[in-house]
């Protein structure tokens, strides 16, 4: 008994951790960023509806945000490189704010679409921003950990805010999904600030350069990013029409389903931290042929009808779906750190510029099969691009012996210490 009770409190007190809090704090930079970029995924249809448009162009919605992202991000994580972070990422999250205001109260499908474009340039830097910060804060064994517990806030967008953001935009109209993503981002703006350290090795950053950002095997790296991301959103980014054409479902009932991507997410990034310590090649196959595999269930199982099993289905393939996809971002990014050095941040913007643009190139080549075909193909062609994902991380090199550049020698030595404590992967 007193065993256990000791066991507890040691889990209490590791749970209460001044350090554990702020990577906490990081996290929610992608909840906020995640709501907002995918608030409206379960309402195309009344989207179109409202914003007299088809469901395809409604859908491209969510590419021109995702270009915007992966134009803006390194070009802007470049450029200022020599401000504070954590400054830098407060900004951002204000403009988050006023993108989702603006968005609720846009007029029309062109001035949505500006909005969107304009918003993408600037939120882009919200992922980088916070794993930059994260990895500065833990000493290098423990960065898988750290960040998955930054990329945490992601599944919190899809377990919470998603499902919610659809539900509330089903009950009272597809502009409540907007504000609910607003809110979300106002009230991590509220917590970052509360909770996050400032001034981490900004003096390091300034000496960043691409080159260093893309050396070994990096460039394949975020190139497995694109395609990973690109064949998810594939079908992701039709998930209502995929979702009524697989089991039959509409309305709110979507927002259920949803949280099956959540519920995936959510074991995917454990999942991840564990896969980082494997050779990267091994790692990112095994994921990439998951993604394949669920991508194409979506097509048999909008093709065969599986009557009452369709909807238990279902909520698998979205499970499995999410998991490898949110895997396979602490094995990439530990990576990334690991090589980059003190280009991490430059190294972390441009492979979030490749998922950004995997999720446009995602929604735009499954716009162009649904408009071409039907609904029913966009999984079949999610999976073609996971199987080139899989030829790509088939060529990647072994990096093991490989000598390791320092992230930020400036980084203060008391933040190693402090981490201590920090709970294992």
């Amino acid at each position: 008994m007193n065993a256990s009770r000791s066991a507890l409190a040691s889990v209490w007190k590791s749970s209460l951790n001044p350090m554990n809090l702020r990577l906490l704090s990081l996290a929610f930079a992608p909840f906020a960023f995640g709501t907002s970029a995918f608030a409206f995924i379960g309402l195309i249809v009344p989207m179109a509806e409202g914003l007299n448009t088809s469901v395809p162009l409604a859908g491209q919605l969510q590419t021109v945000f995702a270009i915007a992202c992966g134009i803006g991000g390194p070009i802007l994580a470049r450029a200022l490189a020599r401000f504070d972070r954590k400054r830098l990422l407060m900004t951002v999250m204000f403009l988050l704010i006023a993108m989702n205001v603006a968005s609720a109260l846009a007029p029309g499908y062109s001035a949505l679409m500006v909005t969107r474009i304009t918003g993408g340039l600037f939120a882009a830097l919200t992922l980088p921003l916070a794993s930059s910060i994260a990895v500065m804060l833990v000493p290098e064994s423990k960065r898988p950990a750290a960040l998955a517990t930054v990329l945490s806030g992601y599944t919190l967008a899809f377990l919470l805010g998603m499902p919610t953001a659809t539900v509330l935009g089903e009950t009272y109209g597809w502009r409540a999904a907007f504000w609910f993503a607003g809110a979300i981002s106002a009230l991590s703006f509220v917590v970052i600030a509360l909770g996050t350290p400032a001034r981490q090795a900004v003096a390091a950053a300034a000496g960043a350069n691409f080159r260093a950002a893309l050396q070994g095997n990096n460039r394949r790296l975020v190139l497995i990013t694109m395609i990973g991301f690109c064949a998810t959103f594939t079908t992701v980014s039709f998930i209502a029409p995929v979702i009524t054409a697989f089991a039959g479902l509409e309305g709110a009932a979507i927002g259920g389903i949803q949280l099956a991507t959540g519920v995936g997410s959510l074991l995917g990034l454990p999942a991840g931290a564990w896969l980082a310590r494997l050779p990267a090649r091994r790692a990112l196959s095994i994921l990439l042929a998951t993604t394949a595999v669920t991508q194409l269930a979506f097509t048999v199982g909008m093709l065969q009808g599986f009557g009452v099993a369709a909807v238990p289905l279902l909520l698998l393939v979205m499970a499995m779906g999410s998991a490898a996809l949110f895997a396979m971002s602490p094995v990439i990014q530990t990576q990334l750190a690991n090589t980059a050095g003190a280009s991490a941040t430059l190294a972390f913007a441009v492979n979030g510029s490749m998922l950004y643009f995997g999720q446009g190139l995602g929604a735009s080549l499954g716009g162009a099969v649904f408009a071409a075909s039907s609904i029913v193909w966009v999984g079949a062609a999610g999976a073609c691009v996971a199987v080139l994902g899989f030829a790509v991380a088939s060529g990647l090199k072994d990096t093991s012996d490989v000598p390791r550049p320092a992230l930020a020698r400036r980084a203060p030595r008391a933040a190693e210490g402090e981490l201590g404590a920090l709970a294992t992967d």
